[in-house]
């Protein structure tokens, strides 16, 4: 029984070590992976609807050339369509930054100037001086990273152009890498691997399409409701908050915080008119669309998730967060078949 514990001992750390190495390589060479992981992540959510035209009889290269025809035409239509309005929304709201920043200064400057004529002790009104010019810098400093990151969401052209292509090839030969990845596996092996394929498989299907769902219905509903407010950057501002509704629990938070503080430096009631829209919209999909395209679909208790939101945050920054989940998830899958395994061998 020692030397088979040994064994499982054994396997665990060659394959702990083998993930290392190959993480380490990756890492080194992380600045061409984009390209390769958004086309492994279509490749991966097309290949069900290429598999079931299979199924009826249609060539596989046909059937990719059908879906891709398929997506092509609406993303041709959302080019027509969306984009220039996209890149109109994009150009005015980097014309307006100066603007709201010179909103946010003014009104910093009103409440200093209202707190300095108060009965106010001069030691508190001196940490309050240093807080509020902290906070100063930190809200301008804010809204430039926003403005930062949402322009560089749409700066990624190289990648956008080589992963439809990548993804293609993949596509084609989807069946034949798999084969040819589990044949690299010992005979032993592939049953427990196969497996492992399967539930990984079934938890980042619901993960992945679900959210994608979810978030392009938030993002939708979020720009709808923005723009019958007559609410400024309405598209753009729904954009931000369907990407933002992946993460979850903190993704509604951190796509209505953009959306409250343009309408703010607007009007009062705008503010107030924006807050209303984001509670029903997330009322709706938390209450409504979730549940019915999700439901529970991760097996993590709510803590876990928070916690690893927090720490893939702290790392990683947003994308952090936004892979937080899914890795955990596997994670979670990896662990359990591991510990049960290890436990088999022990008895």
């Amino acid at each position: 029984m020692l030397v088979r514990i040994s064994k499982r001992l054994l396997f665990i750390v060659a394959i702990l070590i083998v993930v290392s190495v190959a993480g380490y390589m990756l890492y080194l060479i992380r600045a061409i992976l984009p390209p390769f992981i958004i086309a492994l992540v279509i490749a991966y959510l097309l290949n069900p609807v290429v598999k079931k035209l299979g199924d009826l009889k249609v060539p596989r290269v046909l059937a990719i050339i059908l879906v891709y025809s398929a997506v092509i035409t609406v993303v041709v239509i959302l080019a027509l369509y969306g984009v220039p309005k996209v890149v109109r929304e994009l150009n005015r709201f980097a014309d307006a930054i100066p603007y709201y920043t010179q909103q946010v200064q003014e009104y910093l400057r009103s409440v200093r100037g209202d707190y300095s004529r108060s009965n106010i002790p001069e030691s508190i009104k001196q940490v309050t001086d240093e807080t509020l010019a902290d906070a100063e810098d930190m809200l301008i400093a804010a809204v430039q990273s926003v403005a930062d990151s949402i322009i560089g969401l749409f700066s990624q052209v190289l990648s956008v152009i080589i992963a439809p292509v990548l993804a293609f090839y993949m596509l084609k030969d989807w069946e034949t890498l798999g084969r040819y990845t589990f044949s690299l596996l010992p005979t032993g092996w592939r049953e427990e691997a196969a497996f492992l394929f399967h539930e990984i498989d079934v938890v980042l299907t619901k993960f992945i399409r679900g959210h994608l769902l979810v978030a392009f219905t938030v993002g939708t509903l979020t720009a709808l409701g923005l723009a019958s407010i007559r609410m400024k950057f309405a598209l753009l501002l729904g954009i931000v908050a369907g990407i933002a509704d992946i993460i979850p629990y903190f993704g509604p938070i951190i796509g209505a915080v953009p959306a409250v503080a343009l309408a703010l430096l607007q009007s009062k009631y705008q503010a107030f008119y924006a807050v209303g829209v984001m509670v029903i919209v997330q009322q709706l999909e938390s209450n409504i669309i979730s549940p019915k395209i999700l439901g529970d679909s991760l097996g993590l208790h709510p803590l876990v998730i928070i916690f690893v939101l927090l720490a893939g945050g702290e790392l990683f920054g947003i994308v952090g967060m936004l892979l937080a989940v899914p890795v955990t998830a596997v994670s979670r899958i990896l662990l359990s078949y591991f510990f049960n395994r290890w436990n088999a061998a022990a008895g």
